[in-house]
């Protein structure tokens, strides 16, 4: 519990000024077994796959050895919690619940820390999360926890979707973050993220796209960036130095939920590049086009990566840039510029436990990389 308080919390409390999941969702775990035993999970699976806490083979925290702490010890805490959510099935006021909601939110990250970012089943969690959701969201009561929980799933799903090129799966969220209207900047942040679900369905949805639902997201994409508050702009701000070996521009951020903010707009351009309907299919303008879209994506992935370096507290700004890196990665040719991105993939998954070796050796053979180039 205390690992989760100190160390994971802040995963799921980027955007939430209360930091339920710090604060709240411990006292409420003590009530709920499924939420408890959810938390142990997580906390268990992380810190088996942290190599900053293995000590002769044994993990030890805060000076003391958990002799007894095992992948194992993961798979029976998350054993236990499925067999409470189980237990609560047949009840029909379950699904309002809103500890159970947080418990499906918090094995969803466990799923994520337990799988790389290619290949596998790892989505069993999401559909328990859709069924909390859906009806949750219907209710008519948003409490601040719920609220909370609402916006940490859309950041999983965004997760989920971006790296799977899938539908956006979650319901989409009402008028209030599709809006421009003056708020907090932890709801502009979220508005941020909403957009990016919006652009992922455009994308990887099940309707036929066209040029005027294109247009809507560009529009509303540029307007997000004209009207956002002045706190989303980098507090510092210093371009790359390739000479100097400083391969990333530098950029720091006011809070968190500003990085997460302007990352997932990034996200966003990525996609919205990609996927302009105007784009030729066939021809030199094809090939033209294809050019200068791959320089604005590495251009923006070099941006998401310069502001999770930066803004190294935030430990989900380096998943976002892993992200970029996983899915556009290939088409870096400069070696100087491969090896930056490797040594990201790298510190994510010995600093953060974030599973990143499968992608690492993709690129590796993407880039034609020798067992020389990997020393």
């Amino acid at each position: 519990m205390r690992y989760f308080i100190d160390e994971l919390a802040c995963w799921f409390d980027l955007c939430d000024p209360e930091r339920h999941f710090a604060l709240v969702v411990p006292q409420r775990s003590g009530q709920c077994p499924a939420l408890l035993n959810a938390i142990y999970t997580a906390s268990a699976r992380h810190l088996c796959r942290s190599e900053q806490y293995k000590k002769e083979n044994t993990v030890e925290y805060l000076e003391k050895r958990l002799t007894n702490l095992q992948i194992e010890t993961a798979v029976e805490y998350h054993s236990r919690c499925i067999e409470s959510l189980v237990s609560v099935s047949d009840d029909p006021e379950a699904i309002y619940d809103e500890n159970l909601l947080v418990a499906s939110i918090i094995l969803r990250f466990y799923e994520e820390v337990d799988a790389p970012f290619c290949g596998g089943d790892w989505e069993t969690s999401l559909q328990g999360t859709q069924v909390f959701i859906e009806a949750q969201a219907s209710s008519g009561l948003i409490t601040s926890l719920r609220q909370a929980a609402f916006r940490v799933a859309y950041r999983q799903e965004v997760y989920m979707s971006f790296i799977k090129q899938r539908p956006f799966y979650l319901p989409l969220s009402g008028e209030e973050y599709h809006s421009l209207e003056p708020t907090d900047d932890h709801t502009w942040a979220h508005r941020a993220v909403v957009h990016c679900a919006d652009v992922l369905m455009y994308c990887y949805g099940d309707h036929p796209s066209n040029s005027s639902d294109y247009d809507s997201l560009v529009e509303y994409h540029n307007g997000w960036t004209r009207l956002r508050p002045k706190s989303f702009e980098p507090i510092f701000e210093e371009p790359p130095d390739p000479l100097a070996g400083k391969v990333w521009q530098e950029m720091w951020f006011l809070s968190d939920c500003h990085v997460t903010a302007v990352q997932h707009f990034d996200l966003s351009k990525i996609l919205l590049a990609v996927y302009n309907p105007r784009i030729p299919r066939l021809g030199p303008s094809h090939r033209a086009a294809t050019k200068r879209i791959e320089a604005e994506v590495s251009l923006i992935v070099k941006r998401l990566c310069g502001i999770a370096i930066s803004n190294r507290r935030a430990p989900p700004a380096m998943n976002t840039a892993c992200m970029a890196i996983a899915m556009c990665g290939e088409q870096f040719t400069d070696f100087s510029e491969q090896k930056s991105l490797l040594d990201i993939l790298i510190y994510t998954d010995e600093k953060h436990a974030w599973p990143t070796r499968e992608i690492q050796g993709r690129l590796k053979d993407a880039w034609g990389w020798s067992s020389e180039d990997n020393l």
